[in-house]
């Protein structure tokens, strides 16, 4: 039992690996064509192009991690502590990080941030909502940060619903939530959105992401249970899950998802598969994946544009040297900053 535990956290390890790397695609080739020392190079590249959808993977492995560690947890208050010392210590440390070393990246594609861009991350809130709160603008530090703000969002709501009606009723209402969410995205895009809805567009994009939540808590249950009730339900909520960016769809687009859907699935429950996603290169990746996810961005790009004017490296590879330079922070602030500040908080 506990050697099927252990590879089961270790393939998702992998697969946020997996994710990432995604993500680092998108990022390094695709998202920031106008300040690429290649340009638009890539921009035809069906790899590059939809490396947002790794996103979607972190998505599907939070909705199975978080549904597990709900049913060893007590109480919600103890589950929130549990969440906010796992995501805190890397937001605050890489928000500095970021914030500290912006003068030097001065290429950053979002400029030199302001002090105040250290609000949102280190509050886990999006800069719409404070700046509506405080009435002045909050500049993005990192626009990666958009998918923590969504991923506490699930974890209070599911949290509060989870712990006061149980596992069943508390996944149908963050579903609940999904379908309004896409319903008002699909009317708004059609127009036939009433005119007195109009001003919630702010406050309810955000609630687009969480049938991916759903899907992967359901596969969760499917994965411990082994009802096929729970694997039916996780067809059902993926389909519904694919709507989430109703103004985006396109066929390759969701191709891609459902090889990245496949891949998660098939990680799980094919041995071949899961010995892949669980070798070395993907497993530390994934333990470096969350300040990785934090850092890259901006910090990637201006060492891409200050690799381009000095040294002669193939476009090609540019992305990949640039992002690696990235990685001994990132494995600094997991191995040695993130541990040590958690023992802190744990022993306060």
């Amino acid at each position: 039992m506990s050697g099927e535990k252990n590879n089961r956290i270790l393939v998702l390890d992998g697969l946020r690996g997996f994710a990432i790397l995604l993500v680092f695609l998108f990022h390094g080739y695709y998202i920031w064509s106008k300040r690429y020392p290649f340009g638009m190079l890539y921009k035809d590249n069906i790899l590059v192009k939809y490396g947002d959808l790794g996103v979607q993977l972190f998505f599907l492995i939070s909705g199975f991690v978080i549904l597990m560690s709900m049913e060893n947890t007590s109480g919600f208050f103890k589950f929130i502590k549990k969440r906010w010392i796992r995501l805190f210590p890397s937001m605050l440390i890489c928000s500095i990080i970021i914030y500290a070393t912006a003068g030097f990246f001065y290429e950053r594609p979002l400029g030199i941030p302001d002090l105040k861009s250290l609000l949102p991350g280190i509050l886990f809130v999006d800069e719409g909502l404070l700046e509506k709160i405080f009435k002045t603008d909050f500049p993005v530090l990192e626009s990666s940060f958009w998918s923590l703000y969504i991923e506490v969002k699930f974890y209070i709501i599911f949290g509060i619903l989870y712990y006061l009606f149980k596992r069943n009723i508390a996944l149908l209402g963050i579903f609940i939530i999904y379908i309004i969410a896409v319903a008002y995205q699909i009317l708004e895009f059609h127009q036939l959105l009433p005119l007195s809805l109009l001003p919630f567009k702010a406050y309810i994009g955000n609630f687009v992401y969480f049938g991916w939540f759903v899907s992967g808590a359901m596969i969760y249950i499917y994965y411990k249970e082994r009802k096929k009730k729970y694997l039916l339900a996780f067809f059902i909520a993926t389909i519904c899950a694919m709507f989430y960016m109703y103004k985006l769809q396109d066929a390759v687009r969701n191709i891609y998802l459902l090889i990245i859907i496949f891949i998660f699935v098939g990680s799980l429950f094919w041995k071949p598969l899961e010995r892949f996603f669980s070798m070395r290169i993907f497993t530390f990746i994934g333990f470096l994946s969350y300040p990785l996810y934090l850092l890259h961005e901006n910090m990637m790009v201006s060492v891409m544009i200050k690799l381009s004017k000095y040294v002669a490296i193939p476009y090609a590879v540019l992305p990949i040297v640039s992002f690696s330079f990235v990685i001994p922070i990132a494995y600094i602030v997991a191995t040695y900053l993130e541990p040590y500040i958690q023992k802190k908080i744990n022993r306060s």
